[in-house]
């Protein structure tokens, strides 16, 4: 017989709101040692954000600011100032992300699963969809999270086999 979900799920999971700034997303992150947050919005689940969600945006304001200039005004009209080197590139990249946060890159489509569901379909789920984690849920409410490292500890104890 398949293990199910709610045999192996972590019942007690850690979420963050969609209003928390980044910079305390990083913080998050560092302080609890997991890489993905479920997301809440006034009780309700909304999304996912991991680690690879905040690198990829931050590629995303590289690119922008690497392709922008700002422009300002004097006495003599418009001018523009061109970013030319990598430390008015950072600068840039640096202001913008202090002022994104989570709700702005993360995921709002939703990866979950039933309490009843075997691991075989959670696993196929995760690699179907190129994710390390998917929620389970009842009725839109979070009640657990499978990651693919339980999956793999699963595995090193035994208790999962090979079909």
């Amino acid at each position: 017989m398949d293990l199910i979900a709610s045999e192996v799920m972590r019942r007690a999971v850690a979420t963050v709101p969609r209003t928390l700034p980044l910079p305390a997303l990083e913080r998050a992150f560092l302080s609890s040692g997991i890489s993905g947050f479920p997301v809440i919005d006034n009780d309700q689940l909304v999304g996912v954000v991991s680690r690879s969600d905040v690198i990829r945006q931050l590629h995303a304001e590289q690119l922008l600011a690497e392709r922008t200039s700002d422009f300002y005004r004097d006495a003599d009209g418009f001018h523009e100032l061109s970013v030319h080197d990598g430390a008015q590139v950072s600068e840039r990249i640096g202001q913008r992300m202090q002022s994104l946060t989570v709700g702005d890159v993360m995921h709002s489509r939703l990866y979950a699963v039933s309490l009843e569901q075997t691991l075989r379909v959670v696993a196929q789920t995760m690699s179907d969809n190129n994710i390390h984690r998917v929620l389970v849920t009842q009725r839109g409410r979070l009640l657990g999270l499978i990651t693919s490292m339980d999956l793999v500890r699963l595995y090193a104890q035994g208790r999962l086999k090979p079909a």
